[in-house]
């Protein structure tokens, strides 16, 4: 199956998928097979020396990362912070890395290919590529590495937009029913309800939410029969 087939049957998948999680590790998955690579995974950073790989094909790709973390250079981290696609045919001798380099090199990995993830508005992390033999990827390969990037962070961020909305929803759904709860239980109006759960969330520095999911779960547990 060609590198064009493939990205096509990688975009329907990610169009049904609303999962963020899985999609990160479908497009990881995905690249390995397009890049004709032997890993693949996606990075993101809290800070420059602490980072996370929420999707790889193997261990070795959070090995990989966590160098660059260590070391405070590589192409994964360029390629968030720098706004670009880098890319590297020898990692072992390039002197952008001089230190993950051949750190990476003892790992198996010759070549990298990095991409940031981003909409206009906001970066999610990088999707980076690597391969055991050096020379491994063409423009060509850049290119399709670019695109699942495209079509990877547009996924992304529709499927995090939307537990981001099913969160919300869950949680006015919760608060609603502590209020209801209380407006039995003292005979008072929304308002007051509302008002006393907000009080409680001042007084005792919890969110709202949880609060109110409290009090939901008790009244649960009192209505259970012994």
């Amino acid at each position: 199956m060609d590198g064009a087939r493939m990205l096509a049957d990688m975009a329907l998948e990610l169009e049904q998928d609303r999962n963020p999680d899985t999609i990160l590790e479908r497009v990881s998955h995905y690249a390995r097979l397009v890049l004709d690579a032997d890993d693949a995974g996606v990075m993101r950073t809290v800070t420059r020396s602490q980072i996370e790989t929420p999707a790889a094909t193997t261990p070795r790709v959070d090995q990989a990362h966590q160098l660059q973390a260590r070391f405070d250079e590589g192409p994964c981290l360029d390629a968030i912070e720098g706004r670009a696609t880098y890319v590297t045919n020898d990692v072992a001798h390039d002197s952008r890395w001089p230190k993950w380099g051949p750190a990476a090199a003892e790992l198996g990995i010759l070549s990298a290919v990095g991409v940031r993830l981003a909409t206009r508005d906001r970066g999610y992390g990088s999707l980076n590529v690597y391969a055991d033999r050096k020379d491994a990827f063409t423009s060509a390969d850049v290119e399709l590495a670019e695109m699942l990037a495209a079509h990877a962070t547009t996924a992304f961020a529709a499927a995090e937009r939307a537990a981001g909305l099913e969160t919300a929803l869950d949680s006015r759904t919760t608060i609603a029913q502590a209020q209801g709860i209380l407006m039995q239980k003292f005979d008072i109006d929304a308002d007051a309800a509302f008002d006393f759960l907000r009080r409680i969330s001042q007084h005792e520095n919890r969110r709202l939410f949880t609060v109110a999911e409290a009090i939901v779960v008790q009244r649960t547990a009192n209505a259970r029969p012994e």
